[in-house]
């Protein structure tokens, strides 16, 4: 569903930036601060602000000469963005499970949270395999926040490690299976599965 808002917003790039506001709305950011959570260059990321600023979204205050930016909740279309925004799911589950495909042996990625668009879960994201590569997953999950417009809460294990944790009928891992998710990847073994 983000596909959409991507195309009825002018750009991936303003997507990004008002989804970062409307989940971080008591937050004020420097332009480069923006750039950097959105994972946008500095030139898309000044003219998008310049537009969401002029349509009253974001307003500009300054402090030692620099200008922070921070979402205006008297926006006329205030709550009706957040409903829409929240609505449309930050990332599809097919991109979401392409991209972790590429980090490693994944044996088991269950979305929850943020990623479900459910304010229920412990974790947005639980990722278990034993050949993985940490800074491919670290990027992936950089690139995942970027479009989320927060920080994810995720969790990696080892096989073995969920295995044991599932067996002992640990409350965390009950928890997450537990509470409203969405199972992308599962090449567990039978005495592993969900």
């Amino acid at each position: 569903m983000s596909e959409i808002l991507e195309k009825l917003f002018h750009s991936k790039a303003e997507v990004k930036i008002i989804r970062l506001f409307l989940n971080n709305t008591e937050e004020k950011y420097l332009l480069s601060e923006i750039a950097g959570k959105t994972k946008t260059d500095t030139a898309t990321t000044r003219k998008e602000i310049v537009n969401l600023e002029k349509a009253g979204f974001v307003s500009a205050s300054k402090k030692n000469q620099k200008s922070y930016y921070n979402l205006n909740t008297r926006f006329v279309f205030y709550d009706e963005l957040r409903r829409l925004f929240f609505k449309a799911t930050p990332s599809s589950s097919d991109k979401i499970k392409s991209h972790i495909e590429k980090v490693g042996s994944v044996k088991l990625v269950l979305i929850s949270g943020a990623l479900i668009n459910s304010d229920k879960g412990r974790v947005d994201i639980l990722i278990v395999g034993d050949v993985i590569n940490k800074a491919k997953l670290m990027d992936f999950l950089s690139d995942l926040e970027s479009e989320v417009g927060r920080g994810l809460r995720y969790v990696y294990m080892n096989n073995d490690e969920y295995k044991y944790r599932k067996n002992m009928f640990d409350k965390f891992i009950i928890d997450i299976i537990e509470s409203p998710h969405k199972v992308l990847i599962n090449n567990m073994t039978s005495d592993g599965s969900i």
